[in-house]
């Protein structure tokens, strides 16, 4: 019985011995003397072994266990195109003070009209100039508003020499709503308050050149039937734009009664059309002053524009160069700009450099600009 047990122990250590590499104590017992060297199983020496090997099973699995995270980003989908901005030029040439200012909302109607056939061209621009008095020759000049006979038959011709033309106020609503077709470089010649002598200086230059001279009209009830019947008769030639300039000549402020308001702009169109013939289309601001109920009677009566005494720069289409004052209002055709007719060379000058400036920012943007009307405006068809 004793043997017996020896040979099962024996080949039980052989067994082991195969699969574990014994310690130094071991491998002597193994080779000594059994009977006299009895051998003893340490479990703390055989259970390390065979606990590291199981250990190791479950980071092979992890490793092997796909990401199906990773498998779905490798694929790449299309990519979305950037819808471009359309962006509204910055002339260097305009006062630090002057903001260019937009006033179409929808961007698919303006690019339509922007670049549709039988528009203006980019560039386009139109030059209010406000007049008053001219002097006659030798006079002595002692006002802000006066220029000389000389200074004025010079800037006639300067201006025909830059190719210059008037537009007509209702042409000018074309213009500033649809971009209805101008010439490239027009201007408002926009004389102010009732003065038929200087209409008359005008006359010669408007028949010569084919343009048209736009009047700012108090309709004052003291008006004497003889000037009317003057101004009635300059106005048959055709030459003549007679707009609203006020009734009474109120410069309007805000303590300015509502009735009094309300006749400077209401009464004058009733006037203008008992002798002229026609309705104005703009409001020239007595003073060039106005507030936000003036404005809104304006609209309310359905003028078109409103014009301020202050010089900003030239229009174009869905572009007005503005000032603070103007800004406040939010009404951006209602407070359009007017140079001074005592820099009128310059204000040509600018107005012509503005208008280069715009052309070339307008043809850098072109393609992105066609882009944004084929692609997000659907009603748009190219030609």
């Amino acid at each position: 019985m004793k043997f017996s047990k020896f040979f099962f122990v024996s080949g039980l250590l052989l067994l082991l011995a195969a699969c574990v590499q014994p310690s130094a104590a071991l491998s002597d017992t193994l080779r000594g003397d059994t009977a006299t060297q009895p051998i003893e199983f340490q479990a703390t020496t055989l259970v390390p072994s065979i606990t590291s090997t199981i250990t190791h099973t479950p980071t092979a699995t992890a490793t092997r266990t796909p990401n199906p995270t990773a498998t779905r980003t490798a694929i790449s989908p299309t990519p979305t195109p950037t819808i471009p901005t359309v962006t509204t030029f910055i002339a260097d040439e305009l006062s630090p003070i002057v903001t260019p200012v937009g006033y179409l909302a929808d961007t698919c109607k303006y690019l339509e009209n922007r670049w549709g056939r039988g528009k203006s061209e980019p560039g386009t621009i139109v030059v209010p100039i406000m007049f008053h008095s001219i002097a006659k020759p030798g006079r002595v000049i002692s006002d802000a508003t006066t220029i000389s006979t000389e200074y004025f038959e010079f800037f006639m011709a300067y201006a025909e020499e830059l190719g210059f033309s008037t537009i007509t106020m209702d042409e000018l609503v074309g213009f500033l709503t649809e971009n209805e077709k101008i010439p490239e470089r027009s201007m408002l010649l926009i004389l102010d308050d009732r003065r038929p002598g200087v209409t008359e200086l005008f006359m010669p230059y408007l028949e010569a050149n084919d343009w048209t001279l736009t009047l700012a009209w108090p309709t004052t009830a003291g008006t004497n039937e003889e000037l009317w019947a003057r101004m009635e008769s300059l106005a048959e030639s055709g030459r003549l734009d007679v707009q609203s300039h006020g009734h009474d000549h109120i410069y309007i402020q805000d303590y300015t009664p509502f009735e009094e308001i309300e006749e400077e702009i209401y009464r004058p169109i009733e006037v203008i059309q008992a002798h002229f013939g026609t309705t104005p289309s703009a409001i020239i601001w007595p003073g060039g002053n106005f507030n936000d109920e003036a404005i809104q009677l304006a609209q309310e009566a359905g003028l078109r524009f409103g014009f301020t005494v202050y010089s900003r720069g030239p229009l174009m289409f869905n572009w007005i160069p503005l000032g603070a004052a103007e800004m406040e209002m939010d009404a951006t055709l209602y407070v359009l700009p007017r140079y001074w007719s005592t820099a009128a060379d310059v204000a040509l000058n600018q107005a012509v450099a503005i208008s280069e400036a715009a052309k070339q920012a307008a043809n850098g943007v072109k393609a992105d600009e066609l882009y944004y009307l084929e692609h997000y405006c659907p009603a748009f068809k190219r030609d």
